[in-house]
């Protein structure tokens, strides 16, 4: 049974190289604009899977599901919008992802319908919206 710490092993090994502990444990840090763009194509790209996600709910005719993970989506999205603000080109992609917000925001709204009122119409229309979405992302993802 181990009974000593992770942190007691870095200290010895501080020690024994005769660095400090922080510069022991600490990674080389990356450029800010590089960590920012690589934080803005992480959201889009978890933003993306998770419209997929969506996407496979709605085709099984999961319409609560698809409204729950669309709802994620759309906070994916939002939380993308904030961090591409440094990227490349920030006004087309975020012209790009509100456009994917507002199709997430529909496509939840048409998921909740098919679903509370067994709207088989409104079903077909989520998934085109989430279709939609897709392209989007696809989109935002070659920009990033």
């Amino acid at each position: 049974m181990r009974t000593s710490t992770g942190l007691i092993s870095t200290l010895v090994l501080g020690a024994a190289l005769s660095l400090p502990v922080t510069a022991a444990q600490a990674a080389p840090a990356a450029p800010a604009s590089v960590s920012a763009a690589a934080s803005c194509r992480g959201l889009i790209a978890s933003a993306n899977s998770l419209n997929n996600k969506a996407i496979s709910a709605s085709r099984g005719r999961g319409y609560k599901k698809a409204a729950k993970v669309n709802h994620a989506t759309e906070g994916k999205i939002a939380n993308a919008i904030w961090a591409c603000r440094h990227a490349r080109e920030p006004r087309v992609i975020r012209a790009i992802l509100h456009n994917a917000e507002q199709g997430t925001q529909s496509a939840e709204h048409f998921n909740k319908k098919a679903y509370i009122e067994h709207d088989r119409r409104a079903g077909k229309a989520a998934l085109d919206s989430e279709y939609d979405v897709r392209r989007y992302l696809y989109k935002a993802l070659r920009y990033s």
